[in-house]
């Protein structure tokens, strides 16, 4: 899985069969340095079934994981978001809360 915030969304108006109720979000990937929670490069395009609103920081899975959750089975989806992240605890550190 991945951590990574919610950037953006995606509008599109002409969908893929099974993708006609979904939302598309653009999340960028983030990673743990020196006990802070910090953007790093990649930037995907994820299902998101949860309501993720920009700027929250969520959990995404990819590849046959993500087409293994219940509403993804009839798409070709290559990420989606699980879950609404709170807080993260590393390294004896909170890194971060949604406070």
């Amino acid at each position: 899985m991945i951590i990574a915030k919610v950037i953006g969304k995606v509008v599109a108006t002409v969908k893929a069969e099974g993708f006609q109720a979904k939302r598309l979000t653009v999340v960028q990937a983030h990673v743990i340095k020196d006990n802070v929670l910090v953007p790093g490069q990649t930037v995907l395009v994820a299902n998101d079934d949860l309501g993720a609103a920009e700027g929250d920081i969520v959990a995404v899975t990819q590849g046959s994981s993500a087409r293994m959750t219940p509403s993804m089975k009839s798409c070709a989806t290559d990420a989606v978001i699980v879950a609404l992240i709170e807080r993260i605890d590393a390294n004896g550190h909170t890194v971060f809360y949604k406070g």
